[in-house]
């Protein structure tokens, strides 16, 4: 499907332009820390460069999904250093396994520091070792992370936090007004969770809509759309708009066939490292395409795609990554200009106009 002319997806942002745009940064390469990075800061000034509103890192303990990044927020704050613009976010921080205290100090911190660039997206975590390693039952997840999360709202919001009147300093009204919640996977209570994240007037974060067991990808954005919709019907703050980002892997390429063997070794190696799923690990790489939901090609017809994605239509932010199989630096940077330039502006985006005014004084 190719993209059709005068066609845009998006809610529309305060800015006049149908959604921003940012990317996902996974830092799973096989290179020591301290030159991940390195080639993380460097990834973030080349997007702010080319217009990105937004950059956003995961979280990972210990080397879980072969990640570098245990500390997000300290590496965006050497990536602050760097930047002037860009929007720097968490896709998302494991709140449950931390002090929500101590994350509403760092957030802040960070929040002063990038000029009022954080936006902190907060999630539970997938990972059971990680939830062993901090002393905690995987199984209780959703129970602790809403705990926590009305925890760290009552701290950003300059709630009283002792006996002697103190409460958090540097203050987080900022980041309290660009709190994320990714929702939960499950669909028992999947529509719920968006109506608890609408009523606390956070933004909506949804993944990648990935094939699942027993359903197609087809179900899986129809699902994702119903969740915004729960979101939206949800919300009540007559002061402040919805956010809805939603994530999608993109790989544009003139070429299929050659974007197809650019990304086969990351493939590969995502395959060598799975130990809990033997279907996806032994599968060719056109049907873990398929599964991964891996949207790889020209442009246009990735544009094509996205346009007829249900789940897209009310969306404010569009995550991309770059996935399955992290590229390369130089690759890296040829899909950050190429989505930006190509991609993107078939789908009605634009930089805004502050990123290009700051763009002509470099």
């Amino acid at each position: 499907m190719e993209a059709r002319a005068g066609t845009r997806i998006g809610a529309g942002v305060p800015d006049g332009r149908p959604f921003r745009l940012g990317f996902l940064l996974h830092l799973d390469g096989d290179l020591e820390p301290a030159d991940a990075y390195r080639q993380a800061v460097d990834l973030f000034v080349t997007a702010e460069e080319l217009g990105y509103d937004s950059g956003w890192v995961i979280h990972r303990h210990f080397r879980q999904g072969r990640e570098h990044v245990s500390s997000p927020l300290v590496l965006l704050a050497a990536i602050a250093e760097h930047t002037s613009r860009i929007r720097l976010g968490t896709g998302v921080y494991v709140l449950p396994l931390d002090d929500p205290l101590r994350v509403a100090e760092d957030a802040a911190t960070l929040d002063a520091l990038s000029g009022g660039r954080l936006e902190l997206g907060v999630g539970s975590g997938p990972f059971a070792g990680a939830w062993e390693a901090f002393g905690h039952d995987l199984g209780d997840r959703h129970r602790l992370f809403d705990a926590s999360v009305g925890r760290l709202r009552e701290v950003l919001d300059g709630t009283v936090l002792n006996s002697r009147g103190e409460a958090l300093h540097p203050p987080g009204a900022g980041v309290r007004s660009r709190l994320w919640q990714a929702t939960t996977s499950d669909r028992a209570i999947a529509l719920d969770a968006a109506r608890g994240v609408a009523r606390g007037g956070d933004g909506l974060q949804l993944s990648r809509a990935n094939a699942q067991r027993g359903g197609t990808v087809t179900q899986a954005q129809e699902h994702q759309a119903r969740i915004v919709d729960a979101y939206l019907g949800a919300w009540t703050d007559p002061e402040k708009s919805p956010r809805v980002q939603i994530s999608r892997a993109v790989y544009p390429h003139p070429d299929r066939a050659a974007a197809v063997r650019e990304v086969t070794p990351g493939i590969r190696r995502w395959q060598s490292w799975s130990t809990h799923d033997d279907a996806k690990r032994t599968v060719g790489v056109e049907e873990y395409l398929a599964a991964d939901r891996a949207l790889i090609g020209p442009s246009e017809q990735i544009a094509g795609e996205l346009l007829a994605d249900p789940a897209l239509a009310q969306m404010t932010d569009l995550l991309v990554s770059f996935v399955p199989g992290v590229p390369a630096f130089d690759e890296h940077r040829r899909l950050l200009a190429d989505t930006a330039a190509e991609l993107s502006p078939l789908l009605g985006w634009r930089p805004s106009r502050r990123s290009t005014q700051i763009g002509a004084h470099r």
